[in-house]
């Protein structure tokens, strides 16, 4: 009875040490309010299982960026509900890579759905080259239905990660050329025939 009690108040005082602690890199970057404010959120992440470490790198962007703490804050908050919202979709087992990419493609607009899609496309691989591009597509301004599709159709026509990044560098090569995001898109869309890999199809 006296080591259970011993137990017990052992976990009592390590408790709230580690509910208070704070990572020093927060520390030294964010005034008082705003890491209290942090620190929390990235608590509550933490006792969801959700990766903290892409809110700490939000955090430190926005205080590099000299954003205001309630701004820091929010986007913060934004970004723990993205994870959340990407873990639901994309199923408990994910990574947490591929979780912090299918929330940064949640917040660039991408719908939910397209990443379900795609977990259902690739059921044993890995979903990260596959939401950066598409997030990195709409960021490209192309909308996020039409990345989505080219991305799912990639996707279903067995192409792998290579051949995804080879269209996200062909759509920045004809943007920065001159042509208009839904063209650069179309110019680019990999093909495979009879099951193999091919490179992007290019109109001449």
């Amino acid at each position: 009875m006296k080591a259970l009690a011993f137990v017990i108040l052992l976990w009592m005082v390590a408790a709230p040490a580690h509910a208070s602690a704070t990572d020093p890199r927060l520390a030294a970057r964010l005034d008082s309010r705003t890491l209290a404010d942090v620190s929390a959120i990235v608590q509550e992440a933490r006792a969801e299982s959700l990766p903290t470490e892409p809110l700490v790198s939000k955090a430190l962007e926005g205080a590099a960026k000299k954003a205001p703490g309630a701004r820091i804050v929010e986007a913060v908050r934004r970004l723990k509900g993205s994870l959340r919202d990407a873990r639901l979709a994309l199923g408990a087992s994910s990574s947490e890579s591929e979780l912090t990419a299918g929330a940064g493609a949640l917040l660039a607009g991408v719908a939910g759905d397209t990443l379900r899609r795609l977990r259902a496309v690739r059921p044993r691989e890995s979903l990260t080259v596959p939401l950066v591009v598409l997030a990195d597509l709409v960021a490209r301004n192309i909308p996020p239905g039409a990345a989505s599709s080219a991305v799912l159709n990639a996707s279903r026509a067995g192409l792998r990660d290579v051949d995804l990044l080879r269209m996200r560098e062909s759509v920045e090569q004809d943007i920065r050329a001159g042509a208009s995001p839904a063209a650069a898109l179309d110019r680019s869309r990999p093909q495979a025939r009879a099951g193999k890999q091919t490179s992007p199809v290019r109109s001449p």
